[in-house]
């Protein structure tokens, strides 16, 4: 019992931690200097080429799933999905998006569709954009049927983030047979590894969930950054003298 309201305890108090972080980095947003991406740098002008070529955007969640072990990822790439979807909105291709989950499928629809709505625009929004492919084994299913629509419709980028494993290597060969630009990350060791060989400008990692950050800049979205990375570096030094502690006590 004590364990367990020591745990709460911690929690509660990241949790106000977190809260107070947030409302400095706001107060203090036009202070704070992200370090340069090039994935995101490169992405405004990818959506102006998009636009004036007339081409669509393909965005992939691949796995990436609601209520799972995936949450966090579908999360953050409806949240890139939003962006990348209401730079292109004024063009002819709208945005296209393959997944492999039910749920998530309507999150990737709400997400195209407020994009559409910001931009003033929604009347463009057609939610059968966002096509579903069953994960089979090894992912291989997912991979054929989201680059045959690769293949169908004239795409310029492939923006394949989230949960990917081994097929994000098909998706990329795909890409690059078809001359499309490839950005490209995974929240899987084997899938972030064919990310970062096949893709000239990866995200690596964790820089999926600062989209809202560089490409909305707005001074919530710039706290946030900011408060993650505090409460980061608290947790790594709570970790590091808890292990001290035991160290010491266990010697």
């Amino acid at each position: 019992m004590a364990t367990t309201t020591v745990e709460s305890l911690a929690v509660y108090l990241l949790l106000l931690f977190g809260a107070l972080f947030l409302l400095i980095g706001t107060l203090r947003a036009r202070f704070i200097r992200l370090r340069d991406l090039p994935a995101y740098d490169l992405l405004p002008s990818v959506l102006g080429e998009a636009v004036e070529s007339g081409k669509a955007i393909h965005v992939s969640f691949g796995g990436s799933a609601v209520g799972e072990e995936g949450t966090l990822s579908a999360l953050a790439s409806a949240e890139l999905l939003y962006h990348v979807a209401e730079g292109v909105a004024i063009g002819d291709s709208p945005t296209l998006v393959t997944l492999s989950n039910p749920v998530t499928l309507t999150l990737a629809q709400d997400s195209l569709r407020q994009a559409h709505k910001t931009r003033g625009v929604l009347a463009k929004y057609r939610p059968l954009r966002v096509q579903w492919y069953p994960q089979g084994q090894s992912s291989m299913t997912f991979a054929a049927g989201a680059g045959l629509s690769t293949v169908d419709d004239p795409i310029a980028t492939n923006i394949l983030v989230g949960r990917l494993g081994a097929e994000l290597s098909l998706l990329a060969e795909n890409s690059q047979r078809n001359n499309q630009r490839i950005i490209a990350q995974s929240d899987q060791i084997e899938g972030q590894a064919i990310a970062y060989a096949l893709s000239p400008t990866p995200l690596i990692g964790e820089e999926l969930y600062a989209a809202g950050a560089y490409l909305d800049k707005s001074r919530v979205m710039l706290g946030s950054v900011a408060a993650t990375d505090v409460l980061r570096l608290i947790v790594v030094v709570v970790i590091f003298l808890a292990a001290l502690a035991a160290f010491v006590h266990g010697g």
